[in-house]
């Protein structure tokens, strides 16, 4: 079984929204380029799900057709699904501090960010390597 991470973080500004870093520590899903290269596991889902390059700005600013997520306050509950291969992207403990519950609840959306990295303080470089992928999807806060 795979296990899925998430870390929250808050981008910086008066209307600051809320974010998410996925991740897995197991990155490859046991296919391979015809060069060798190992493809990251979730490239298929990434695609089936309307996932956008970070950098495609536009790509990925509007919300996400058939995508929903869901946080509760009680107990730091996420749960984030999508179409296809995406349906039940994610369900877990956030571990969201109190400037991210704001955010959220202000916002009612969060950008959800995957990359093939092992820690979101990586995802800088996968940006910079155009591996990085982002989503925005509506979410409701309770």
């Amino acid at each position: 079984m795979i296990t899925m991470y998430a870390w929250p973080s808050t981008a910086d500004g008066p209307d600051a929204l809320p974010m998410v870093h996925f991740t897995t520590d197991q990155q490859a899903g046991g296919e391979v380029t015809p060069e060798g290269t190992p493809v990251w596991m979730f490239d298929t889902a990434i695609r089936e799900g309307g996932w956008a390059r970070f950098t495609d700005f536009e790509g990925w600013s509007a919300p996400a057709a058939g995508w929903q997520a869901f946080y509760r306050r009680e107990d730091d509950l996420l749960a984030v699904t999508g179409p296809g291969s995406c349906e039940g992207w994610y369900q877990g403990n956030l571990g969201a501090d109190e400037d991210w519950v704001a955010a959220a609840a202000t916002q009612q959306s969060v950008v959800l960010l995957a990359a093939p990295v092992q820690h979101p303080s990586l995802y800088g470089y996968a940006v910079e390597a155009g591996a990085a992928f982002a989503l925005l999807v509506p979410l409701l806060v309770v």
